[in-house]
């Protein structure tokens, strides 16, 4: 009994040039029966090569056992992508010669490189450019719908036999759905989520990757009924302008399976700012420094204003929400928290309604000094 560990993506010629050199000395292998045998960690294959002479008898038999070794992974990329869209994708190979495996050439000359897929659905490849220029590697994969993933191998070869890999990549493909919000920065925007139960009952719970801008009604577990359709609300509040990504995942806390799964493609917009400060603070000691600033009630009647800031981490309020009558002035106390390193920072503060609009923003520059 012989026993070969053969890589799944390697190559395997090493048993067929044994092979070429019996049937040069009159020999000839055939292959007489093949099973598999799945193992909990292996995969195994059982081969029975018979050998015959020139006069076509069997003059040995060979019984062969291949067992698959799984990948050595050398990056794991992980990607998250609206569904039911292709992701397309070059990743940057790092200089050939720093590859461990790499085979050694001669100075001015670069191997050839090669890609591999795991799975035939992904078109992946590699173009050949000029000596020392970068190389990349093109990727492009159908999502599925949400919330499913797509996980494949890619393997790097540097050889033209493609018997070596140099690198194995693992990715993983996450496919949510996408909801677009536009919204102005430190003022809460609404909309609600459509949630449809599953076939059974199950209870589930909404997560964000940015609880701080992101919030979920209901906010904890909550039972989602079978073949129901549920209303997730979402109050989205973001501190500072431009575009990113929020990711929403709904996942059953019983049975840890993921139920649901959004992409908030995010663009805030930035408030117009109505009044602006400058002021000067003391770095690197271990005490912060109290200020004040007065705000106006443009309107006759009495109003109720909240206190926002977009660097909650320097900058709190002695009260997050207060009321003036109307015409009259209100002084706003503010805390700034102490900082070690020398700069300037721009804060901003946002005063809104009852509703959470905006209704001014204040820019106030410290310079740590």
């Amino acid at each position: 009994m012989s026993m070969l560990a053969a890589h799944p993506l390697a190559g395997g010629r090493g048993v067929g040039r044994t092979y070429e050199n019996w049937q040069d000395q009159q020999l000839h292998a055939t292959r007489a029966s093949r099973e598999h045998v799945h193992a909990p960690s292996l995969c195994c294959v059982l081969l029975q090569v018979l050998f015959r002479g020139s006069g076509g008898k069997p003059i040995a038999v060979l019984c062969l056992t291949v067992e698959t070794q799984p990948h050595v992974v050398d990056q794991v990329f992980r990607f998250y992508h609206p569904e039911l869209t292709f992701l397309k994708k070059a990743i940057r190979l790092p200089p050939w010669h720093t590859l461990p495996g790499a085979p050694v050439g001669r100075p001015g000359e670069e191997p050839p490189v090669h890609v591999r897929c795991s799975d035939p659905n992904v078109i992946c490849e590699t173009q050949n450019v000029g000596l020392g220029e970068p190389r990349d590697v093109f990727l492009k994969v159908a999502s599925g719908p949400s919330p499913e993933s797509k996980d494949f191998f890619v393997t790097v070869y540097a050889d033209n036999w493609l018997a070596t890999p140099v690198q194995i990549w693992q990715v993983h493909l996450h496919s949510l759905q996408r909801v677009d919000v536009s919204c102005v920065t430190g003022q809460q925007t609404r909309l609600s989520l459509v949630l449809r139960g599953t076939q059974t009952v199950r209870r589930v719970q909404a997560f964000t990757s940015h609880p701080q801008e992101l919030k979920t009604d209901p906010k904890g577990v909550f039972v989602l009924p079978p073949h129901g359709v549920q209303d997730l609300h979402v109050a989205v509040r973001p501190r500072r302008a431009g575009s990113r990504f929020i990711h929403l995942n709904l996942v059953d806390v019983d049975y840890h399976q993921l139920v649901a799964s959004w992409l908030v493609c995010l663009s805030g917009r930035p408030p117009l700012i109505s009044k602006a400060f400058e002021i000067t603070l003391a770095a690197g000691e271990g005490k912060g420094a109290n200020k004040r600033i007065t705000y106006t009630n443009p309107y006759p009647s009495q109003r109720t204003y909240h206190l926002h800031s977009d660097h909650p981490d320097l900058l709190q309020f002695r009260e997050d929400c207060f009321q003036v009558r109307g015409g009259e002035t209100y002084t706003i106390g503010l805390r700034f928290a102490p900082r070690q390193s020398a700069g300037e920072e721009e804060i901003l503060i946002y005063i809104n309604d009852h509703e959470d609009k905006n209704e001014e923003a204040f820019c106030v520059k410290v310079t740590y000094q």
